[in-house]
């Protein structure tokens, strides 16, 4: 589990209507779905409010009546998530995991100000690897019995960018039950190919769809991260590897690959379009 870049962009691209300042975000309560003001303090060297948080959090007020029982947050950053499924009133606990002590911190912190610290337990953890052992055994626990699971990953290093999401599904079979469910964020430059690739990569689970997604947006490639993860998609493409997809700027339905949005960039200096989405997956074992 990595940490979360730092800098990332910090809206949307969607019209909810939230409130910042340096180091500090209010969600209201159109912004949660109905899940009442929610006050997030994400000081700097912490996780921020990035796009995919806040399409994760719609994805979680627009279909809260999926979530219930026991939760786990896989790299749970500043708890933004946790807190999010611990205010649905049928969610009875959430389990955050976090290899960041400072984000902990923070995630901690944020579960006081927002009075949900009795429903939301933060372990500093790589991916499901806790560092303590009383918190190993308390995730032990959680095996066959978390109703769902909820994940903002970063891009992987060193392979498609995708090892992220592999490694929260893969680890996921032990902790849920038939039928758990996952709200996973997958951008949309992934492509389709790759996201439904995950049924054969992690065998158990099903795509249901996407939940929630933010309008089209620039992937800002004057930032030198995702500049650098366009570099990534282009060489896994030219060594034959599936395609991603990104939309023409000028002519949005005009799709283009990552080659082709590297090369579109520079030779004009725009950055190809992608969206954040969140997608549902379920697990059910007994299908296999």
């Amino acid at each position: 589990m990595a940490k979360r870049r730092r800098n990332e962009p910090t809206a949307s691209g969607s019209k909810d209507s939230f409130s910042r300042k340096r180091g500090e975000t209010t969600l209201d309560n159109a912004v949660t779905g109905g899940l009442g003001e929610i006050r997030l303090m994400h000081p700097p060297g912490t996780t921020p409010i990035t796009p995919a948080s806040m399409i994760s959090i719609e994805a979680i007020g627009s279909h809260k009546h999926l979530l219930s029982g026991i939760g786990i947050d896989w790299g749970s950053g500043g708890g933004c998530l946790s807190i999010m499924a611990a205010r649905t009133p049928g969610v009875d606990r959430v389990v955050g995991l976090e290899i960041d002590e400072t984000n902990l911190s923070v995630a901690r912190r944020n579960a006081r100000l927002n009075g949900v610290e009795e429903k939301v337990a933060f372990m500093h953890s790589d991916s499901y690897t806790p560092s303590a052992d009383g918190d190993r055994r308390s995730l032990e626990l959680l095996s066959g019995r978390a109703d769902f699971l909820i994940a903002n990953p970063d891009a992987s290093k060193d392979d498609d960018g995708f090892g992220y999401r592999r490694a929260v599904l893969c680890g996921a079979r032990k902790y849920l039950r038939d039928g758990g469910r996952v709200f996973l964020s997958i951008s949309y430059q992934y492509g389709r190919r790759r996201i439904a690739g995950l049924e054969r990569d992690v065998p158990g689970f099903f795509h249901e769809g996407i939940l929630a997604r933010s309008v089209c947006v620039p992937f800002d490639l004057g930032r030198t991260d995702l500049l650098n993860c366009l570099k990534v998609y282009a060489r896994e493409e030219s060594r034959g590897g599936l395609g991603y997809e990104f939309c023409n700027p000028l002519r949005r339905s005009q799709a283009m690959n990552a080659r082709d949005s590297l090369a579109f960039y520079e030779r004009t200096g725009r950055s190809p379009l992608s969206q954040w989405q969140t997608h549902l997956f379920r697990y059910f074992p007994d299908r296999l």
